[in-house]
């Protein structure tokens, strides 16, 4: 019987020096701000990614959600690949939680071209239509076969949706993939999002837990919908022991 489990990259198990550290990792109250873990994980994660803030959260599919909440009110849309776990795989959290309608936008490998964003806006003018509010990116794209996005096109996009009032939430679950497949430092593909969201679970051992990312303010924004969300924890610092 193999040991191998090719199901997906999340079912990989702490190694023995993990469970270690959990172990003895020093605790606190997160909801205070006490859990100093956690508090450097956010830190160390803020600094990685280039941003001004980090929010530990416990999945992607969390983080992605408060990416959207704060980029989007109800009633509002943003655009998204059709084929993006966004849409196919977060059991419509936007839609029930934030009241936000996900355009979806066909792409030959996951990947969101400028006059596909141009064409999937829309107008303002018009009351029978909801607001363009940003666009969603998934780097590197699971449905895609983990597809890459090269920074050309990630400039291209950003360029685009911001000249156009939108933000940019980067679904990186995988971006560290993504660094190595391109060649580029995931500061340098992060920059072109507003928030971003990624998940160490993901083939590199660590147990639970997702992070985002992005400016102080929307991070605090973000805190607070996660404490809506049930989101908050306590000592939550023996989840997400992780050397980087």
């Amino acid at each position: 019987m193999s040991d191998i489990d090719l199901r997906s990259d999340t079912v990989t198990l702490p190694t023995a020096d993990m469970l270690r550290a959990m172990t003895s990792a020093p605790l606190g109250d997160d909801v205070f701000g006490d859990d100093p873990t956690v508090n450097r994980l956010e830190e160390t994660a803020a600094e990685r990614m280039g941003k001004e803030a980090a929010l530990f959260v416990a999945s992607g599919t969390m983080g992605n959600l408060l990416g959207l909440l704060v980029s989007a009110r109800p009633g509002q849309e943003v655009i998204a690949d059709a084929d993006s776990h966004l849409f196919l795989n977060e059991a419509a959290g936007a839609a029930m939680v934030g009241g936000i309608q996900i355009r979806q936008v066909r792409t030959e490998r996951g990947v969101l071209s400028p006059a596909q964003v141009l064409a999937a806006l829309r107008p303002t003018d018009d009351d029978h239509q909801p607001l363009s509010a940003a666009v969603m990116i998934e780097n590197t794209h699971n449905w895609h076969g983990g597809a890459a996005w090269s920074l050309q096109e990630l400039q291209r996009l950003s360029g685009t949706a911001r000249s156009n009032g939108l933000a940019v939430h980067l679904d990186g679950a995988r971006i560290f993939n993504a660094a190595i497949a391109t060649g580029a430092d995931v500061r340098a593909i992060a920059q072109y999002s507003d928030t971003v969201s990624f998940c160490p679970s993901k083939g590199l051992c660590c147990p639970v837990g997702s992070i985002l990312c992005g400016p102080d303010e929307t991070i605090r924004q973000a805190r607070r919908w996660r404490k809506m969300l049930g989101g908050g924890m306590r000592q939550a610092g023996v989840l997400n022991t992780f050397n980087w």
